[in-house]
């Protein structure tokens, strides 16, 4: 499927609703063409192209791997278990980061 949206993008055909009807881009544009740079082992234009996509990509690999480990090695799973005023503060860093990348895009105008 990635690889057929990748074909249609490099014709020019713009299936982002978000972008046809303001010609902003959205807060997840570029996150195929950054996967596709990745796979390719160009973190440098990945990161360029989408940010905090890259940076979501590879904590979840690391996380995943982590998963992984604890499952084969029969260890215990860690638990993150946060109070009330740090799960607001992981929001408001969470919607900050968000913010500021969609900031990023407009600017790069991606």
């Amino acid at each position: 499927m990635a690889a057929g949206l990748a074909a249609l993008h490099g014709q020019g055909v713009s299936l982002c609703l978000f972008h046809r009807l303001t010609g902003l881009p959205c807060l997840t544009c570029g996150s195929t063409r950054a996967a596709a740079a990745l796979l390719a082992g160009d973190v440098s234009a990945a990161l360029r192209l989408q940010p905090l996509a890259v940076a979501a990509a590879i904590s979840g690999a690391a996380a995943y791997g982590a998963h992984t480990y604890f499952l084969l090695a029969r260890r215990r799973y860690v638990t993150l278990r946060l109070q009330p005023h740090e799960r607001r503060f992981a929001l408001a860093a969470a919607l900050s980061l968000a913010a500021l990348n969609w900031a990023y895009l407009v600017w790069r105008g991606v």
